[in-house]
Formats: structure tokens, C-alpha cells, sequence
């Protein structure tokens, strides 16, 4: 697949922004409805999420512990990617590492390669099958199509399978005829920022499109010694959607197409990246009224960071869901699915892969059966998924929810959920030619978890909001090294325990404040001798407890101001000390059409470490955005 060069991509960014101006002359009819900052704490329990059961159910009744991130949280974050959007979640750990690379995870284990959070955009998994994490460098989206993110910790490997260990990110973009009409918007800093544009049209009577273009760039960042980190970087991507209206269902098709890095000067801070992806998705109904799902995607994800991976990997997947017709009080999910990869690793200084190439293959078939019986509803699912490494896992899962009244639910849930082995875990030799000091780990199998969680999310009258969950995570074979030279090995086993809480108060119609905390604590120890303290360490740094306020206010002459405090705990190996930060958001709605806002991040810090080796890592401080959106 051929990606587009920088000026090409730059064109599009353009022709985006003039499609705009024309898309203002030609009216437009869209279904509206009231937007979140409209709706009551009451309406938005009632929004509907699906990344737990796999179709839309209330988030008040949802058996598992799932906060959602809205399309209007996200404009009222001041957030300039991704990541930072993914902040806003209470139960997820966000780490930024350099100008453009994050350590992002749900119940601990963060790292800069997370191998056990499954993030989805629209359906299509982002995973890197060279060690089952994200490259959050990779993956860019116009934030202001997001239509939410559902953010779902503790297990899920029944619907989503084998990598959704500790939590599942489902990134839900806005469909293409919510997104009429254009859209320009521009957000700088002294230290860099980022533009987009969008457009949206009819395709005939039936269908819709989009297409967008975006541009951002990053400066380097610096270290204590105050020498810079050479992780200046750009990167330009484009894409489209469209939803036409067919016969008796709704296709979808969208992709994207990117290319960032500053190549010859690429490196492990800011690698030379590039990709893309082709998604299309079938929803109809059979003739008994039963709704099944076809979907299919191919992607490709390049990354050359010379020193560390020079790989480049193809995937394509097919995914089959149906819910058929089922006696009152029951309802059932099945379906299955095939996805096949292509992975090639060149030899870098460092690392090495042997085999340099490697064609992999998941297939999967799942069921989960849902009763209702008065206030009490059961769930029993489980997928069973084959692998190249391991052959066939066994996910299963069990939740029982009990609703007390219209506004409180009590749940549990008991899962088998397993972490399936990676390139990284295999195949992997440091350095780059004998003798090894790193030496492979061909016997590695999967690690396990069973998860046991309890959980209450309720509503307080009219006005509070709640959601508390208490989990234990036991794991077994986890990833570990033995010998001289090193070999990987499932070597060591443990668990977590922890409580993830948060709450929303609208004490007034133009104030609302959210509380987020959570709380970990890890006991992982070695399950065979001999014993070595880096592995355990490199499992995961992360904090005892972290806890976040947000506060919301709607000022006169359609100003808007946002506060977000975030304390972050220490981290022990390498040692990393807590650190608070506190941004701020000024928004005016100067006209219906055009929003300016001023954003400061770090606004009484001057510079905090977030991951690695206090010495040698960047360093953030105080910096200031403005951001103009206009939708002639």
C-alpha cells in the first residue's frame, strides 16, 4: 500500500478547509438532538453503551465497571489528542513519556509496551501484534467527531478476546450524517499544535460522507539537566466515512491513511511512522427481525525508530455478530471471527528477531446468553480463540446484576481472561548479533488472570451520580526472565487488588463537579527460582492511588470555564515522585459558528517527570493553548 506524501496530505487539509466554505452555502438537514452539556446526570445514566454486552444497553444497568468519556467532555478538556482525552477516565493510567508517546493502562502493569488493554476505534482493533499493546503515536482522531469513548476496566475477553485482560477502550466516532456541513479548527502553543479540518455531504437520498484532513507537530521536550529530548516530530493524516442507506441495512465504509516522523533524523523518541486502513461494516436484519452484524477491515502500521523496531505490519480481519430471535426475558449474542497478520522485523543495532518475518492467525467463535428475571439479570458468556503460539484459549465469564430501584444497580461478575503471547515474547534477541544477551522465549505461553469484581452504580435524587468497584486480579504465568543469557519465561504470579470509584454532583444548572479515584495494590512474586527483582520491576510502574477533580461552569455571555486537578501517586522502580496538575479551560462562543478557547495545562507546575528515570526523561510543564473551531 503507497501513503501519501506531506504535501499531498497538506492539500487535502486545504481542500477540507475550502469544501468547508462551500458546504456553508448549501443547506443541510441533520437529526439533532440536545448535546451532553444539555442533559441531566439522570439522562446521561441512560446513555447507551455497548462494549459490555456487545449491543446498546443504559450505562445505568451496564454489569461492569464502564465510564464514558462524551464527545462534549472531551471539547470541555481543553484535550489535544488522544491520550489526553483518556485522562478524563478515573479508571485508566495515563502517562505521557516524550512529546508524542504515552504509557496508557486500566488496573496496572503501565509500561511503554502495555500488552493488556484492547483499545477498538469504530470497531477495528489497534493493537501491534509485535508485543499486544499500542503504539499511541499511531493513532490520531478529529476530536470533534468523537461521538464518546467507552472506557471499560476489569476483564472482557468474552466479546473482545484475548488481549482484553485489564480493560477495554472503545473509541466511537460520530456517523458521517451527524457530521454535516464543515469544520475548521486550529489549536497552537509556543511548543507546537495541531489542525483539522472536516467536511460532511450527502451521497444521494440514502447516504452521507466526511472526509477530513490533519496536521500536527511537536518540539522537543527537555531533561532535569536541561538538555533537549530529540522528539520533535510532525505527522499529516487525511481520511473519510460514509454511511449509505442500502436495501434493508446500513454499510459503512471509512479509513485513514498517515505518515509522521521527520526521517533521516528518526529515532526511538520520534520514529518515522506511516499506515493505513480500509474498514467496511454490514448491519441488516434477517427475515425473522433478528440484527446481525458483518464487518471487515485491512490495516497496515510501518515504524522505523532505528535503534529499536523497524517493523512493519499487515492485518486483515472478519467479524461476524448475530443476536437472533429469543423467547421474553432472554436475549443471546453469538458470532466469530478470523483475522491473519503479516509481521516483519528488519534488525535494528539493538534488536533482532529471528524469524525476521512471521505470519499469524486468531480465529475465534463466541456466545453470551443474557436472562432477565424481575429485578435480576444473569449473563453467561465465553469465547473460545485459537492462536498461532498457544492454540485454543478458553474466555469464559459471569456477571449477575441486581436492581434495586430505576436509579441503583448492585453487580458481580467472576472471568478467565489470558494475555496470548507476541512476537516480543517469542521471538525477541538483544542485542542485534551473538552472543545474546536476551535469548528469545520459545516456550512462553499465555498469562492467565481470574478476576472476581463487585460493583454499585447509582444516583443519589436528581443531582448525584455514582459508581464504585471493588476487584481482585489473579494472575499466573506472567512474563519473567531466567538465566545468563536471559530467557523470557512465564516465571512469576501474583494479584491486584483495588477500587476504582467516581462520582458527578450538579449542585446548579450551570455547575457540575466529577471525582475520580483509583486505587491499586500489586503482590506479584516469582512461582520458580531463581529470583530477579528487574522482572518483576519491568512489569509495571504504577501508583499506589490517584485521584481527579473536574469542575464545569457555565458563565454569562456563553462563556464557559473548566477546571481538571489530577494527583498522581509515586512510582516505585525507577522512582518517580507524585506529582499534582491542574488545567484550565476559558471557552466564548463568540458567534454559533466560531468558538475560541484558552487552555493552560500544568498551570501551577512548573515541570514534573510523568514515567521513566527521573535524570533522563522529559520533563512537562506549564504550557498555553489557543484554539479556535469554526463551523460556517
Amino acid at each position: 500500500m503507497a501513503f501519501p506524501p506531506p504535501f499531498l496530505l497538506r492539500a487535502c487539509l486545504l481542500l477540507s478547509a475550502l469544501s468547508c466554505t462551500a458546504a456553508a452555502a448549501a443547506p443541510v438537514q441533520v437529526a439533532a438532538g440536545p448535546g451532553l452539556a444539555e442533559l441531566s446526570l439522570e439522562q446521561l445514566s441512560d446513555l447507551p453503551v455497548t462494549s459490555v454486552s456487545g449491543r446498546p444497553e443504559s450505562l445505568r444497568s451496564a454489569p461492569a465497571s464502564v465510564f464514558v468519556i462524551s464527545g462534549e467532555d472531551i471539547r470541555r478538556s481543553g484535550a489535544t489528542s488522544l491520550p489526553e482525552a483518556l485522562r478524563l477516565a478515573p479508571n485508566l493510567q495515563v502517562a505521557r513519556m516524550s512529546a508524542g508517546q504515552y504509557a496508557i493502562s486500566a488496573r496496572g502493569f503501565n509500561n511503554a509496551i502495555a500488552n493488556k488493554l484492547l483499545v477498538l476505534i469504530d470497531g477495528r482493533t489497534i493493537y501491534s501484534t509485535l508485543f499486544s499493546g499500542v503504539f499511541w503515536d499511531f493513532h490520531d482522531v478529529v476530536l470533534e467527531d468523537v461521538e464518546r469513548i467507552e472506557v471499560v476496566s476489569g476483564p472482557g475477553g468474552t466479546l473482545w478476546g484475548a488481549n482484553a485482560v485489564n480493560g477495554v477502550i472503545n473509541v466511537i466516532t460520530r456517523t458521517a450524517a451527524a457530521t454535516q456541513g464543515g469544520l475548521v479548527s486550529a489549536t497552537r502553543s509556543h511548543r507546537g499544535g495541531r489542525e483539522a479540518a472536516r467536511w460532511g455531504g450527502r451521497l444521494g437520498e440514502a447516504g452521507h460522507l466526511r472526509i477530513y484532513g490533519l496536521s500536527l507537530d511537536r518540539d522537543n521536550t527537555s531533561r532535569a539537566n536541561g538538555t533537549e529530548v530529540p522528539d520533535a516530530t510532525t505527522k499529516h493524516q487525511v481520511g473519510f466515512r460514509s454511511d449509505l442507506n442500502v436495501a434493508r441495512g446500513l454499510l459503512t465504509l471509512q479509513g485513514d491513511a498517515f505518515r509522521g516522523g521527520d526521517d533521516p533524523a528518526a529515532n526511538n523518541f520520534a520514529p518515522d511512522i506511516h499506515g493505513g486502513n480500509l474498514l467496511g461494516r454490514w448491519e441488516s436484519r434477517f427475515a425473522d427481525g433478528s440484527p446481525y452484524r458483518l464487518q471487515a477491515y485491512y490495516d497496515v502500521q510501518a515504524r522505523d525508530d532505528v535503534n529499536l523496531f523497524r517493523n512493519r505490519m499487515s492485518s486483515w480481519d472478519l467479524q461476524f455478530t448475530h443476536e437472533p430471535r429469543m423467547p421474553q426475558g432472554h436475549q443471546l449474542l453469538w458470532g466469530g471471527g478470523y483475522r491473519s497478520a503479516r509481521d516483519n522485523n528488519e534488525p535494528s543495532p539493538i534488536v533482532r528477531f529471528i524469524p525476521g518475518e512471521r505470519r499469524l492467525a486468531w480465529a475465534n467463535l463466541f456466545a453470551q446468553h443474557q436472562v432477565q428475571r424481575g429485578d435480576w439479570q444473569f449473563t453467561l458468556g465465553a469465547k473460545a480463540e485459537r492462536n498461532s503460539y498457544t492454540g485454543v484459549e478458553f474466555l469464559p465469564n459471569a456477571r449477575v446484576a441486581y436492581q434495586h430501584s430505576e436509579r441503583n444497580t448492585t453487580w458481580a461478575a467472576l472471568s478467565r481472561v489470558v494475555r496470548a503471547p507476541a512476537r516480543i515474547d517469542r521471538e525477541l534477541f538483544v542485542p542485534a548479533n551473538p552472543p545474546f544477551l536476551i535469548n528469545g522465549g520459545d516456550g512462553f505461553q499465555s498469562e492467565v488472570a481470574r478476576v472476581a469484581e463487585i460493583g454499585h452504580r447509582g444516583q443519589a435524587g436528581r443531582n448525584l451520580s455514582y459508581s464504585a468497584t471493588v476487584f481482585r486480579q489473579h494472575y499466573e504465568r506472567l512474563r519473567g526472565g531466567a538465566g545468563v543469557p536471559l530467557r523470557i519465561a512465564n516465571r512469576i504470579e501474583g494479584h491486584v487488588d483495588g477500587l476504582e470509584a467516581w462520582a458527578q454532583w450538579q449542585p446548579a444548572e450551570f455547575a457540575r463537579l466529577s471525582l475520580g479515584f483509583l486505587g491499586l495494590r500489586k503482590d506479584l512474586r516469582f512461582s520458580e527460582p531463581p529470583e530477579d527483582a528487574t522482572s518483576i520491576a519491568n512489569l509495571g510502574n504504577d501508583p499506589r492511588q490517584q485521584w481527579k477533580l473536574r469542575a464545569q461552569f457555565d458563565l454569562p455571555r456563553r462563556t464557559d470555564l473548566d477546571f481538571q486537578v489530577r494527583r498522581v501517586g509515586a512510582l516505585a522502580s525507577p522512582a518517580v515522585p507524585s506529582y499534582t496538575a491542574v488545567d484550565v479551560r476559558l471557552g466564548w462562543q463568540v458567534a454559533p459558528e466560531l468558538e475560541i478557547a484558552l487552555v493552560a495545562q500544568n498551570l501551577f507546575d512548573r515541570e514534573h517527570v510523568e514515567f521513566g528515570d527521573p535524570a533522563t526523561a522529559s520533563r512537562f510543564g506549564r504550557r498555553l493553548f489557543l484554539r479556535v473551531v469554526w463551523q460556517p
